[in-house]
């Protein structure tokens, strides 16, 4: 089964007031998050992380959401509709996993 994403969102950056608007939002903090259906061998699902910020549009006047209405929801739709490439985030995120389930290469202590 392929892996799951979940989007935390940890801050948001707004001007105090912008064009007759309050609080309007213009940088997103994010973190990524991919959690595979596989399980370690402590019992945890194999997670990676990515972290970031992102900067949006302007609003439109007619389109603006409060910054006291805004929902995790409407935030995230506003990082999938910007020029962050979720795409490629999650093809490393997935290849991480798997090298954690499969790694390529392990240190090891010396045998002596």
């Amino acid at each position: 089964m392929p892996n799951t994403y979940s989007w935390r969102i940890n801050a948001l950056d707004t001007y105090p007031s912008r064009d007759s608007l309050t609080d309007v939002v213009y940088n997103i903090h994010w973190r990524l998050v991919a959690t595979s259906d596989q399980i370690d061998e402590s019992g945890n699902a194999y997670t990676a992380s990515s972290i970031g910020t992102q900067v949006i549009a302007a609003p439109d006047a007619d389109d603006f959401t409060a910054f006291n209405d805004l929902t995790q929801d409407i935030v995230e739709t506003w990082l999938e509709a910007s020029e962050l490439d979720v795409d490629e985030i999650k093809a490393k995120l997935d290849a991480r996993i798997t090298e954690k389930i499969t790694p390529t290469s392990v240190t090891k202590k010396t045998p002596w």
